[in-house]
């Protein structure tokens, strides 16, 4: 479905050189996932294990690369990645060279994440959201609809844990990547 252009299989080479280095244990690499906008644009989704879609998303064209973070549940339209937060930017011919492109994608792994539940007002669904913190202040980003969790109790928000793509740490609470959604429009990277 995405058609691999010589920028498409140069970033997705630097990121399994990091993934294989790194051997982040909250990332499956079967679960990364490419598509693109349009042939002068790639993009690769390195998802949370756990977090329902949330990745870490690298986005490029040959002169630049952003690296947000981004609650993903669908790939038809790339509206939920255009609603993520960006987190990194490198620009130039080559984004800076190899080197910066695999240190800022190893920085991002590490990058903590911060889970919450929480139930809403009106008709009183549980949602996971997901944060990073930018710039000294949190960024949080709608996920998906869960489950109740059993802690909730009287409670609004329920703490699910710090958590990041390196791990090991991992939240309370597991959500699987949706996958078969996003297969229906881009590609596995493997």
């Amino acid at each position: 479905m995405v058609r691999r252009t010589p920028l498409v299989n140069h970033a997705l080479d630097l990121v399994k050189q990091v993934v294989v280095a790194e051997r982040p244990q909250n990332l499956d690499p079967e679960s990364v996932t490419v598509t693109g906008q349009g042939p002068e644009v790639g993009v690769i989704l390195l998802p949370h294990q756990d977090l329902g879609g949330y990745s870490l998303v690298l986005w490029f064209d040959a002169r630049h690369l952003l690296l947000s973070w981004a609650g993903v549940a669908d790939l038809e339209r790339h509206d939920d990645l255009d609603v993520g937060r960006l987190a990194t930017r490198l620009q130039g011919p080559g984004w800076g060279g190899d080197e910066a492109v695999r240190a800022a994608v190893s920085a991002e792994l590490r990058r903590p994440i911060h889970a919450t539940l929480r139930r809403t007002r009106i008709l009183r669904r549980w949602q996971l959201y997901c944060a990073i913190e930018l710039s000294g202040r949190w960024a949080d980003i709608f996920v998906c609809d869960v489950p109740p969790p059993s802690s909730a109790g009287v409670d609004r928000i329920v703490d699910a844990g710090m958590t990041s793509l390196i791990g090991p740490d991992r939240p309370v609470m597991r959500r699987p990547v949706p996958l078969a959604e996003w297969h229906r429009w881009a590609d596995p990277a493997v």
